[in-house]
């Protein structure tokens, strides 16, 4: 649709031969505007290019920039500029909400405009209070000025096009709008001088408007004079205004603040009286200090280890309390433990770092309790658990276990479970007892193998029992291998083979550290750090449902997996030299060497049984190798066998030259024969090196070979082997830990 020039109202003035003119403040361009109205015909012609033509009216020098952007915001809004009704009506009840929330700034407001209303506005003005919306919640003067205008309408730029009032909000200055430059023609008759309302966080939440309708003396002298008061007016209150709902919004939160600090304050005191309540009941000593080792918390128990009173306590270094050759740092990497003596009193000491909000180091804080009871220490030492091994004593030059070492020593610097998965014979005990060593070295070490006890008697073994719990009880009761454990370590090895219904009892003492002996009725507060061991792919187990998920999860915060023998690299010939060495310094005889065969065997062969398996069999050779160096056919028999096959799927390897020296090098003083099985063997060929007879071995030598054979055809399940030979998973745990 085609627009042309219509006129409204009264004739509007032109800023003599000026192009472009001062738009920052509306007050000088109602001073500067003369009588023809040429400029404001240069604004009309803009406007129509605009809408006709497509004109950026942002080009045109005589449109200002806001009122320019206004026009391309109204039109993109959908609004037609000849629409005849504009506005939006809204419910009576959406209106009665919206006088609800801004109740503040009406009253206010009304306080304000009291006395304008005693002022002559019927005929000719209307005065507004508008919300950020445009609703108007207060409205006095001529109400039918524009027809639209209620109570119960809603008007801003999308609704009515470029209007004062929502300009000065969004610009958060003070507007004049003249005429042509409302975007809708509607409106050309009016002039409308708007100031916003500012809140105290600078946001605009209404404005003040004052609108009158043009006339043909509008623009003379006195007139002007007229509309530079009502523009200094609507200024003033919206000024003012804004002051009081500053003022009023610092006061709310003056007395917010006051408030909340009352009940922070009267929360604090509760707190504190909690506090020191509990502190009154710790059993245990504690001690807080600040970053500079100064103590400012004493507990009643630490005042009472250190026979003084908690506020003599309070400003002393405790460094001169705590005599230890250690800082607090290299207690806390080294496990957080410590022990020391107060007068021939052994004690104990936890210490862990305090962090304040933004996670700044503030102090320590050091737990103090007595050393166990006599009578506590004396079981541990009964049951023999002992941690001599540290990993300098893991022996082995391969890049794989140097990695494990390395692993293994960076966990146990943690206080969390830790798993170690290897094959039966990869050191899962020496790590273990290393790990402790390297945190609490002082504290006990309590190991269990959950293969190797019968499953009605490991739940006390492991909690404990009182007196009388059950026939055959020891009077007075027993501690278990976990309560033994206070302050150190626990290893379970084996735990995969722990019964399914027991695993749902060490999780809960997991997670809270509490244990109750069986038969007993109270619960003990104990702290250990749990090692744990498998040979066993848990995983599996637990989607066959023979292990659980969630405690899979606790015992394997940290996994350290072992490598097998196989994997590392040039560590077989490294233990095999290391094993001839200690027997020689055992039994004091000449010094015994590999053959290159035996040396080029001991490299490649896949060691099922790991470096237990290789230790026997380097013992083996040792005691049955003549002349100081080993050959292949001095390993043990199903070993050397393994190394036959091995050649003849390679192509066959040559027998050794001398029957005699050979059958020579395999003697032995024991009075046991072993027969030639393949001699037996219904069309076998008897091996060309023996005649017809295997070495002799000791019965010991003979258990060992067996009980190494069933575990290399098990593939390292222990209870598949144990069936093989026909004995209990206990005993073949008994007889492999004997053979050590």
């Amino acid at each position: 649709m085609h627009l042309t020039r219509k006129r409204k109202g009264g004739a509007m003035d032109d800023v003599a031969g000026t192009k472009e003119l001062d738009y920052a403040s509306d007050l000088q361009l109602i001073k500067s505007m003369h009588e023809d109205d040429s400029f404001w015909d240069r604004i009309f012609d803009a406007k129509l290019d605009f809408l006709n033509n497509g004109g950026d009216p942002r080009q045109a020098g005589c449109v200002r920039p806001e009122i320019a952007k206004s026009w391309i915001d109204s039109r993109n809004f959908g609004l037609s500029p000849d629409q005849p009704d504009l506005g939006e009506h809204i419910t009576e009840q959406a209106y009665k909400e919206t006088l609800a929330a801004n109740a503040e700034i009406v009253a206010v407001a009304k306080s304000l405009i009291r006395n304008i209303e005693s002022l002559n506005l019927q005929n000719d003005y209307m005065f507004e209070l508008l919300d950020a919306n445009g609703t108007p919640l207060v409205q006095i003067g001529n109400l039918r000025l524009h027809r639209f205008a209620g109570p119960n309408y809603q008007c801003n730029e999308s609704n009515m096009g470029t209007n004062a009032h929502t300009l000065c909000m969004r610009h958060k200055k003070p507007f004049v709008l003249i005429g042509p430059e409302h975007y809708c023609f509607a409106l050309h008759g009016l002039i409308a001088c708007a100031a916003p309302i500012i809140d105290q966080f600078g946001a605009s939440v209404g404005a003040f408007a004052l609108t009158q309708p043009t006339s043909e003396e509008l623009l003379s002298t006195a007139n002007k004079k007229i509309l530079i008061h009502a523009m200094s007016l609507v200024s003033s209150l919206a000024i003012t205004l804004s002051d009081q709902l500053r003022i009023s919004g610092y006061d709310a939160q003056l007395a917010e603040t006051e408030s909340r600090y009352s009940k922070v304050s009267l929360e604090a005191q509760r707190y504190e009286t909690i506090s020191q309540n509990l502190i009154n009941t710790v059993k245990d000593g504690i001690l807080i200090c600040d970053a500079e080792d100064t103590i400012s918390l004493a507990t009643p128990e630490a005042a009472r280890i250190f026979k003084t009173s908690p506020e003599e306590l309070l400003g002393t270094n405790v460094n001169a309390l705590i005599n230890n050759s250690r800082t607090f740092e290299e207690v806390i990497e080294q496990g957080g433990r410590s022990t020391f003596d107060v007068d021939g009193m052994p004690l104990e000491a936890k210490i862990s770092r305090i962090y304040g909000g933004d996670h700044d180091f503030e102090g320590y804080i050091i737990t103090l309790k007595e050393a166990k009871r006599a009578t506590l220490g004396a079981s541990r030492g009964k049951l023999g658990d002992t941690a001599n091994a540290t990993f300098k004593d893991i022996l082995g030059k391969s890049y794989q276990i140097a990695k494990a070492k390395k692993l293994a020593s960076r966990f146990a610097r943690s206080r969390e479970n830790i798993l170690l998965v290897g094959e039966s014979g990869t050191g899962k005990e020496l790590f273990a007892q290393a790990i402790h060593n390297q945190v609490c070295p002082e504290g006990p070490f309590m190991s269990i193998n959950c293969a190797a006890i019968p499953p009605r008697l490991i739940e006390s073994e492991l909690f404990g029992y009182e007196s009388g719990s059950f026939t055959g009880a020891e009077r007075g009761g027993k501690p278990g291998k976990i309560e033994l454990a206070d302050g150190g370590t626990l290893f379970l090895d084996e735990i995969g083979d722990m019964p399914l219904e027991l695993q749902a009892t060490l999780l809960r003492v997991l997670e809270n550290k509490r244990i109750i002996r069986v038969g007993g009725k109270s619960y003990k507060q104990i702290d250990f750090r749990l090692v744990a061991a498998t040979n066993q792919n848990l995983p599996k187990l637990v989607s066959q449902h023979q292990f659980r998920e969630d405690l899979l999860y606790r015992i394997s915060v940290l996994t350290v997996d072992l490598p097998p023998l196989r994997d590392r690299v040039g560590d077989a010939l490294y233990f095999a030299r290391y094993f001839l060495n200690e027997c020689h310094t055992k039994t004091g005889n000449g010094k015994v060497s590999l053959s290159n065969e035996a040396s080029q065997f001991v490299s490649t062969y896949a060691w099922p049984g790991n470096v237990r398996q290789l230790k026997h069999a380097i013992y083996s050779a040792y005691y049955t190798c003549e002349n100081g160096v080993i050959y292949i056919d001095d390993f043990p028999s199903y070993i050397a066998q393994a190394s036959d096959l091995r050649s003849s799927e390679e192509g066959g390897a040559a027998a050794p030259a001398d029957d005699a020296a050979a059958t020579s090098q395999n003697e032995s003083s024991s009075a046991i024969k072993v027969p030639d099985e393949q001699a037996a063997a219904p069309g076998a060929e008897a091996p060309a090196a023996t005649s017809g007879t295997l070495p002799t071995l000791s019965l010991k030598e003979l258990e060992g070979i067996a009980i190494n054979e069933a575990i290399m055809q098990a593939d390292g399940n222990i209870a598949a082997a144990a069936a093989i030979l026909d004995i209990s998973k206990a005993t073949l745990y008994r007889k492999l830990k004997e053979s050590q």
